[in-house]
This record gives structure tokens, sequence and C-alpha cells, in this order.
């Protein structure tokens, strides 16, 4: 291998590396399968919970129904949000950029509050013991 061939090896392999860490520290997964894929990176307590997060929305009209957590939705994953989770639950405002988000894909609409949800599943033997719990984890209102 000549010397340029080791250079460019080592450049391409330093520019990979880096990527994997950003991705990792900024804990998000836009640059899958580059970076962390977290819904995959947890295991689960076989008499544990697990919790399933998810985004209502209210209308100008009076609607409410569940958006889809997909970037071209939303803005973003589901496990973008459980990470925001923490942060969003001191400041909810930062909800009104995934409203405007939902506006722009669905010209026309108007949301008016957003509330993230949460289905609590307990676990016994690894299979579900009864009915889910359904938690309100927080609540933003168009200002």
């Amino acid at each position: 291998m000549t010397g340029l061939g080791r250079v460019v090896r080592l450049l391409l392999t330093a520019v990979l590396l880096s990527v994997f860490l950003v991705a990792q520290i900024r804990g998000h997964d836009d640059w899958w399968p580059l970076g962390m894929l977290g819904q995959y990176g947890v295991a689960r307590d076989p008499d544990g919970q697990v919790v399933d997060t998810y985004l209502v929305g209210e209308f100008a009209d009076g609607q409410r129904r569940e958006l889809p957590l997909r970037v071209s939705e939303t803005g973003l994953a589901r496990v973008e949000l459980e990470l925001a989770l923490p942060r969003l639950t001191e400041d909810p405002s930062g909800l009104a950029d995934v409203a405007g988000a939902y506006e722009r894909a669905h010209p026309g609409v108007d949301v008016t509050a957003l509330e993230v949800r949460q289905h609590v599943h307990t676990l016994v033997d690894g299979g579900r013991s009864g009915p889910p719990e359904d938690l309100l984890a927080l609540r933003w209102e168009e200002p």
C-alpha cells in the first residue's frame, strides 16, 4: 500500500470515529446507522416495566388525536422525545417546535396544545400483567 493510501484510510477512519462519538454524545439517532439507536440499547427486566411514550395533539377545531412520532410528521422520533423528556419537563415550551413541525407537514392545521403521555406496561415473567397505566408526562399549550 502506498503512503497516500495509508493517509486516506487513516483520515476516513478518523472521520467515522468522530461521527460515532458526536452521535453518542449528542444522544440522538439522526445519524443512524453511524450513531446510536436508542430504542435497542436497553435490556428489559422481565419483572419490571416498559414505558411507551406517545404524543397527543389538540387542535383549534376541538379534535384530539395521537400524533405519529416520525421526523416527517412531528420533527422528531419517539426515542428523541424520550431523551428530551427531562429537559421538556422543566420547560415544556420546547414542544412549540414540535407543534410547528406538525403544522408545516399538515398545512391548514392549527395545533393548540400537545401532551406527552405514557403507557406503562407492568411485566411479570416477561409478559404483560394487566392493562397499561396511562400517565400524563407533560402538557404544553399555545400561548
